[in-house]
């Protein structure tokens, strides 16, 4: 008896590994955002405060970038980091520190601006899971507008190297963090192609494992009612002249071929085996004809055995014909023989799941087996 390998392992496990890997780095990106926010622009707002056009601004604007890090963080975690909603919220950070920016006192609009770098940490934030050269766009056009409003002040030379300097400290260390969230990404992408290799092999292997089990447990079986006969046969004690003992050889050679027919990989299992057990019956020139009607559905191998030993139980007891009717149903199979047989063959007992009926008609056998997959 053989078993139908299972389907290859469920990919989840590997996807939920590399949602892990994922997971961990968007609550990395927004701790790390929400702390800068807290921890470094606010430090720098609040020892400021008095310099300013208007503090009352300068706090607004930083609690809507406050807003802006929550929202982000949310779609962030969520998974819906959409173009339009990633963009949205970057701009809405753009425009926030250049307004900053502007409201910073002129000489010192480096030292007091503390919404630059912010900024653009909401854009690492926002455009985590977009192409790499959006926060890189992103990255220039804040670094544009805050140089706008530098050459609005006056350009000096100290200026523009502070500028150049801080330019290249903040954006160099974002999208260093942006790369490297996205280098992580490759052994995370790794680490689920290898686990679901993993499963997948391990699913083979029990699936062999069945396999060889279940054709040995067949194997004794059959061995278990054919050596006794080829014994008699060998000893003398069973004589081949006797009908009876025709039909024992007939019935165990029926079931050797269905054993050697289960490992066969066809696409209706039933009705191959049907066709190996026939064979016996046709080399003593009975005639076999076995029809299907509908979509055969699927049978395990212990419904497909319950019915071809009722099928050999027909067979070797047919004079000269026997038609085999497979029909599928909504909730499993029927199996139909018709037979010219001159007895009632000894049906073997049927397991559960199967229903058998049986009438005669004379010299007509007819015997039905119902097998519910549902």
């Amino acid at each position: 008896m053989t078993s139908s390998p299972p389907p290859l392992a469920d990919p989840r496990p590997s996807a939920l590994l590399a949602a892990r890997y994922a997971r961990a780095l968007d609550i990395a990106a927004v701790v790390a955002v929400a702390g800068w926010h807290l921890a470094g622009a606010g430090p720098l707002l609040a020892a400021h405060l008095g310099s300013y056009t208007s503090d009352q601004f300068q706090i607004a604007a930083w609690c809507a970038i406050a807003l802006i890090i929550a929202a982000g963080s949310f779609l962030l975690l969520r998974g819906s980091q959409g173009r339009g909603t990633s963009w949205a919220l970057a701009a809405a950070a753009l425009v926030i520190s250049t307004a900053v920016a502007a409201g910073c006192p002129p000489a010192q609009m480096l030292e007091t601006n503390w919404a630059w770098g912010t900024a653009g940490w909401v854009g690492v934030l926002v455009l985590l899971r977009r192409p790499l050269a959006e926060l890189g766009v992103f990255l220039s056009l804040e670094a544009l507008a805050t140089f706008a409003v530098l050459v609005r002040d006056g350009l000096h030379r100290p200026s523009v190297a502070a500028f150049i300097t801080v330019l290249a400290g903040s954006a160099g260390i974002q999208l260093a963090i942006a790369v490297a969230a996205r280098a992580l990404n490759v052994p995370a992408r790794q680490a689920a192609d290898a686990a679901t290799r993993e499963a997948d092999a391990s699913a083979r292997q029990a699936a062999a494992d069945r396999i060889r089990g279940a054709r040995r447990a067949s194997w004794l079986e059959l061995r278990g009612t054919a050596e006794p006969l080829l014994h008699g046969l060998a000893t003398g004690t069973a004589d081949p002249a006797d009908p009876s003992v025709q039909r024992a050889c007939a019935v165990e050679a029926a079931r050797l071929r269905r054993l050697l027919a289960e490992g066969d990989d066809v696409p209706d299992p039933l009705v191959h085996e049907l066709h190996a057990c026939a064979d016996i019956a046709q080399r003593r020139g009975v005639a076999v004809d076995i029809e299907t009607a509908a979509v055969i559905p699927a049978v395990p191998p212990e419904g497909r055995r319950a019915i071809t030993d009722l099928a050999i139980a027909v067979l070797v007891n047919a004079i000269s014909r026997v038609r085999v009717t497979v029909t599928g149903t909504a909730d499993g199979v029927i199996v139909s023989l018709v037979s010219d047989s001159p007895a009632d063959p000894k049906l073997p007992s049927s397991p559960a799941g199967l229903l058998v009926d049986s009438q005669r008609d004379q010299q007509s056998l007819w015997v039905e087996a119902r097998w519910n997959t549902t």
